[in-house]
């Protein structure tokens, strides 16, 4: 095996070497504190990306941003609305109830408690849970022909972000990431926030970035504590030891990424230590 680094500063760099978890804090050292403006300043366009994955816009396009806001636990939409009069007019009447594998039991629908009302130009219809939002039905798109496959919540929740039941497909943030490209390639394109009380069920598939590459996976901002874990070194190394812990890294893992070229994963992750070295140094 070649020593990836010169003489004997392998054989001293392989006895400091850290863990790969606390090698992310050495490399990531003193990125909270870089100057925001240097940093945006940066703005790149649809050609010379470095960064695995990483892209301009691949169609002309007139959305530049989305906020999707998933109301993990928020009401039923046949609260909010989706008026339905024919379940209002069979409130409280019986009916034959398939549940799973043919099981069948007798039931009673349920319509709404709510009021609903038809506002604006458009005639959408927005029940008295919304009273504010109702007066604003015209600026709204309510799209009411989605469906899901499963009662199950975990599955149900994937199926609503990753347009499927099952694990192992992007989410939506993956997709317009990639399709839209960032603007800066030296911060996260696509982010997620959760709840304080907690996520969605399953957890991190929901942002993941399934069979694409794991660039356009979302990163996370955690509501206390660090908003990004990972931020802070847990001892600060001279940049020439740095330097050299990433070389050395590099050449322990090349031998894996060229077995496996389809584990975007590593490559992505290189990239971040790359990008924390470049800032820092």
């Amino acid at each position: 095996m070649t020593d990836p680094l010169p003489n004997s500063a392998h054989h001293k760099l392989l006895r400091r070497m850290q863990a790969r978890r606390q090698f992310v804090w050495s490399s990531s050292a003193g990125f909270a504190g870089l100057a925001s403006a240097a940093l945006l300043s940066e703005e790149t366009s649809s050609g010379g990306h470095s960064q695995p994955g990483s892209h301009g816009p691949l169609l002309p396009h007139k959305a530049k941003h989305c906020i999707f806001l998933y109301m993990y636990g928020g009401p039923s939409q046949m609260d909010l609305f989706d008026y339905k009069p024919e379940l209002q007019r069979r409130d409280g009447q019986a009916v034959q109830i398939e549940l799973r594998r043919r099981d069948v039991k007798e039931g009673r629908l349920l319509g709404s408690k709510r009021r609903f009302q038809q506002h604006g130009d458009s005639g959408l219809w927005c029940s008295d849970a919304l009273p504010c939002l109702s007066r604003h039905m015209d600026k709204l798109a309510v799209v009411k022909s989605l469906w899901q496959d499963s009662f199950a919540h975990g599955s149900a929740n994937l199926q609503m972000n990753c347009g499927r039941i099952v694990q192992g497909y992007p989410s939506l943030g993956s997709w317009l990431n990639y399709g839209l490209g960032r603007e800066n390639q030296n911060l996260p394109g696509y982010v997620v926030m959760l709840d304080p009380r907690g996520g969605p069920i399953p957890g991190a598939p929901n942002w993941g970035s399934g069979f694409m590459e794991a660039q356009h996976q979302g990163t996370v901002f955690r509501t206390s504590g660090q908003p990004v874990l990972d931020l802070q070194p847990y001892t600060l190394d001279p940049l020439h030891l740095q330097r050299q812990q990433l070389q050395a890294l590099q050449a322990l893992d090349r031998p894996f990424r060229e077995r496996h070229p389809e584990a975007s994963e590593l490559e992505a992750r290189m990239a971040s230590y790359k990008l924390a070295f470049q800032l820092q140094a």
